[in-house]
């Protein structure tokens, strides 16, 4: 690719929602040899991937910092309330326990992605597959296009 900021590498490892990236390298061109991003496609390992810079704003990462857990709370209340007529116990009892484990999910998760996503800064971010034009179906055959 001819950006700068842009690469096509090979994921080499995925740790929850970073990878591990090693940029495929040109003759004569100044590049980074492994860059540790941020696995916005959930590539997994020995997908090539396009590689570039990008940034998340403040407020944004906020509302989805803070909107995981509340979109996993209102989720847990209809299972809930969906699954209480299978158990013997009061129906309040099966809300409020598939309420406090959905909202434990969504903040585990809230959590993850305060971690990996950095706001006010550029970061290396996995923003697609990359393919030379060739697609194989699930069988390993070549599909024209």
């Amino acid at each position: 690719m001819s950006n700068n900021s842009v690469y096509v590498g090979k994921v080499i490892a995925v740790n929850k929602q970073r990878a591990k990236v090693k940029i495929e390298q040109r003759p004569g061109e100044q590049r980074p040899k492994m860059l540790d991003c941020w696995n916005a496609c959930e590539a997994k390992r020995g997908t090539r991937v396009i590689v570039g810079k990008q940034s998340l704003d403040e407020k944004r990462a906020k509302m989805i910092e803070y909107g995981i857990p509340v979109l996993t709370t209102l989720a847990g209340l209809a299972f809930g309330k969906a699954i209480a007529h299978f158990f013997a116990a009061d129906s309040w009892i099966v809300i409020l326990s598939s309420v406090i484990v959905w909202l434990g999910l969504g903040l585990y998760y809230a959590r993850n992605f305060k971690k990996s996503v950095k706001t006010k800064v550029e970061q290396w971010t996995i923003t697609g597959y990359f393919s030379d034009g060739e697609i194989y179906d699930a069988k390993g055959k070549k599909v024209e296009v």
